[in-house]
């Protein structure tokens, strides 16, 4: 059997990462329009244009598929902050303006909401040992950096800044859920807006030496 060249082993893998992003694609096109439990591996498979056996090559499994949406998330995530270095001086409502706009990218994008989907079923997926409960962590994980990127020289105490966290995301979180209801652009930017007034105000608030 003759040798495979360098050259040909190259675009063989170009070939099998292509494959693999139109698979991606798919699940989170899927999940994101009929759902987490009606995505199944022929509904990928006729999304990406493939074959169900295709998919199976590249993940074996359905919950390799989510483990590998879960992480590209995650990156989606990070990119949009990459290079963002604001200097110590900056005013709350300056890096508050910047984290919203930058994450909200991401948490209004298909992209988020079919994670959101799988995380909401993470306990399920972590108890029976699923592909997806190690990214599950490190998505965690990435936001609490992001977050330090942006606020993490703030003098507060450890326990205010968590509790600030965990508030923005979970109205992040909650923002990407209403804007599938909600009737357009204008409305959702307008709920981005509140959350920008809000965060400023905690923050200032809780800065505050009298609190």
């Amino acid at each position: 059997m003759p040798q495979e060249s360098p050259a040909a082993r190259d675009s063989r893998r170009e070939r099998g990462a292509e494959t693999r992003e139109r698979i991606l694609d798919a699940a989170v096109s899927s999940i994101d329009a009929v759902g987490f439990a009606r995505t199944t591996s022929q509904r990928i498979a006729r999304g990406a244009g493939i074959s169900v056996g295709a998919v199976q090559h590249h993940f074996p499994a359905k919950d390799e598929i989510l483990a590998a949406v879960l992480e590209r998330s995650a990156k989606n995530l990070d990119a949009q902050f990459e290079g963002i270095a604001l200097p110590a001086h900056t005013p709350v409502s300056e890096r508050v303006e910047v984290f919203v706009e930058r994450a909200w990218r991401h948490y209004g994008s298909a992209s988020f909401r079919s994670t959101a989907q799988i995380l909401a079923n993470a306990a399920a997926l972590a108890s029976g040992g699923g592909k997806p409960a190690a990214p599950i962590a490190a998505s965690a994980g990435s936001a609490a950096r992001l977050w330090k990127r942006i606020f993490g020289d703030l003098d507060l105490p450890e326990r205010r800044q968590r509790e600030i966290r965990q508030f923005a995301f979970a109205a992040l979180t909650g923002l990407a859920a209403a804007a599938r209801f909600q009737r357009g652009e204008r409305e959702t930017r307008s709920a981005v807006a509140l959350l920008k007034v809000s965060l400023t105000a905690i923050f200032e608030r809780s800065r505050s030496p009298d609190v």
